[in-house]
């Protein structure tokens, strides 16, 4: 029997949730927009990885749990990110825009670990650390009137919070290229890329562990 998502009994795979989109994927990540309109419920859905949440707008959502008979209404601010340890606790629940906006999130599952990942938070010109976890380390990235340049020795995970453009080269010069984000745009990033964020950057920048 198909599973349609109706119940707590009968979810579906969190990539078969229709307001959620897969957009990227390897070894290391799945990332995923979610855009949920006002008013809206997603169906029963199960999380199995570890995730970072990184929410684009202000977020009011009511979430129902399997055991729940009343829904617990979670906020979370827009600019932030959390993160949920799914692989050893997976989660099922359906959720509900109750808030003023689209919930707008990009998430990341994290899947397998890099070879080398560093002992320490990095400490750069416009990087605040903002926390971490067992598989994340997540950074606030703030630029001011000049472009800020970045050479990150992780994997990672940048999601805009403004419009900006991130330029991103590589060894040879014929692969260097201009990506232009809007709040919510993203680029993916592993070692050995050379980033340079345009002036007035917001984002927040996920790395792996």
């Amino acid at each position: 029997m198909s599973q349609t998502g109706h119940s707590a009994t009968d979810f579906v795979e969190v990539y078969d949730e229709p307001l959620h989109r897969v957009q990227f994927r390897n070894d290391y990540v799945v990332i995923y927009t979610v855009d949920i309109p006002l008013g809206v419920t997603t169906l029963w859905h199960r999380h199995r990885e570890d995730t970072v949440y990184c929410a684009i707008r202000a977020v009011t959502v009511a979430e129902w749990l399997p055991e729940d008979t009343a829904p617990c209404v979670r906020q979370l601010p827009g600019g932030s990110a959390i993160s949920r340890a799914h692989k050893a606790e997976p989660l099922i629940h359906q959720i509900t825009n109750t808030g003023d906006d689209v919930v707008q999130f990009v998430a990341a599952e994290a899947h397998a670990r890099p070879a080398t990942v560093q002992p320490r938070a990095l400490i750069a010109r416009g990087h605040e650390f903002a926390w971490d976890a067992p598989r994340f380390r997540v950074y606030r990235v703030l630029t001011t009137a000049k472009d800020l340049v970045a050479d990150y020795a992780f994997h990672a995970l940048f999601v805009a919070l403004a419009p900006t453009t991130v330029t991103i080269e590589r060894a040879d010069p014929a692969a260097i290229t201009h990506q232009a984000l809007e709040p919510g745009g993203w680029v993916w990033l592993e070692p050995g890329v050379h980033l340079r964020y345009a002036p007035a950057t917001r984002g927040i920048l996920a790395e792996w562990r």
